[in-house]
Parts: structure tokens; C-alpha cells; sequence
């Protein structure tokens, strides 16, 4: 995995410094495409994806072609086996987590918060996997981390990176929303918290970022 130098960990993450919560715009995060980009495409490709493509957030977790079976209300009712089918093969390292939703789910659906837990984290780790991310155990190194913040056990509001600075304390956040032409919303860096403060917070260890994310964050100097 592309890593961040240890000067580019400080820059991001400064220690002893003041974390703004809207933190620091990113150098031409505020030009096309990437201007477009929601948080779950930052957060989980580094660049600008159509909601509509497979394995995004909205895919996974929002559509009929994703993990879930829903009802009228779009509340899950079971596991979509068509989804899985595909991913199991091609992506063998989303087993073990295919297999924790199965096993937790009607739990999650009868209100279990234990079972709704453990749903959430393994359709997170299933989506950080299938967009090309290595995620690492709970032990694991917390230079580098993926929040997502979600008001519901089977859904996602924000998507967010983390970085942590060479003094193994110090981490900011590195996120942005969706914009548009007439509303450009950059990339900020050297943020003091992930946004959607009060929801659900889900936090993964992993190792490195990809290459599209370092390139953009190559532009803070």
C-alpha cells in the first residue's frame, strides 16, 4: 500500500498545534472532477465515482444490487445472495465478514445492539475491502484509519480518512461532502474531528491509503 512520508504525517497531523473542526482546504481539491466527490469517494477511492458504480458505499449499503434484501420501507430483511455470490469469489478476503452478517443479522433485525455492531463493522470492512484497502485487526497499526459515522446499523451518513502523526498520538481527519459548480466543496485536511458529530462512530485500522489519496494529499506542501 502507497504510504505518506513521515514529514507528510506531521504536515497533516501537526502536534502541539490547534485541529479546526473544518480543518485546512487541500491544494485544487476544489476543481473537476473531484469537486464532485462525496465523502464515501474520498474515503474509500480517493477520487471522483459515480454513486451508481459497483462497490460504492450507496451500492453496497442502499441498493437492490448490493448486500441487503430490503422491504418497502428499505429496511433490511435479509442478505442478498446474488451480491455475495460474486464478491465471495472474486473478493475471497470478504468471507469471513460475509459470514458475521449471516450470523448476526436476524439478531440485528430483532434488536440486538450487540449483533447490529457487529453487522456494521463487517459491512465496513467489506466495503473498504472491495475498493482495494487492506484492513488490519484492532491490534493493528493506527497510523492510518477509515471512520465512517452512521445513524443506523445497516447504513452510512459520513465517510472519513484518519492520519496520525509521528508522535504516535496526534490524528486529524481528512474528509469532505459532496460539491458542485455553483458550491465548491474542497478536500480539508488537518481537521480536529470527523464531521456528523453524535451519530455511530466506526473506526478501522488500515495499512496505507491507496495511491489516488496520497497523490491528492501530495498537494498539501
Amino acid at each position: 500500500m502507497p504510504y505518506l512520508s513521515n514529514a507528510q504525517r506531521n504536515l497533516l497531523a501537526p502536534a502541539g498545534e490547534d485541529h479546526p473542526r473544518d480543518g485546512e482546504t487541500v491544494p485544487t481539491s476544489d476543481q473537476a472532477p473531484f469537486i464532485y466527490t462525496a465523502c464515501w469517494g474520498w474515503a474509500l477511492t480517493g477520487e471522483y465515482e459515480s454513486a451508481d458504480n459497483a462497490y460504492t458505499a450507496p451500492t453496497i449499503y442502499n441498493s437492490d444490487e448490493g448486500a441487503f434484501v430490503f422491504d418497502n420501507e428499505r429496511v433490511p430483511t435479509g442478505l442478498n445472495d446474488d451480491f455475495f455470490n460474486t464478491t465471495d469469489i472474486i473478493f475471497p478476503q470478504t468471507v469471513p465478514y460475509h459470514q458475521v452478517l449471516a450470523d448476526n443479522l436476524q439478531a440485528a433485525l430483532d434488536g440486538d445492539e450487540d449483533a447490529q455492531g457487529a453487522c456494521r463493522v463487517a459491512l465496513m470492512t467489506i466495503t473498504a475491502q472491495l475498493n482495494g484497502h487492506t484492513v488490519l485487526g484492532a491490534d493493528g497499526s493506527a497510523v492510518y484509519t477509515m471512520i465512517m459515522k452512521t445513524r443506523s446499523w445497516y447504513g452510512w451518513d459520513h465517510w472519513a480518512l484518519g492520519v496520525q502523526a509521528t508522535d504516535g498520538v496526534t490524528t486529524t481527519f481528512q474528509q469532505k461532502v459532496s460539491g458542485s459548480l455553483a458550491r465548491p466543496r474542497p478536500l480539508k485536511y488537518n481537521c480536529g474531528t470527523v464531521w456528523d458529530e453524535g451519530l455511530t462512530e466506526t473506526v478501522l485500522r488500515i495499512d496505507g491509503l491507496l495511491q489516488a489519496q496520497v497523490n491528492m494529499l501530495n498537494n498539501v506542501v
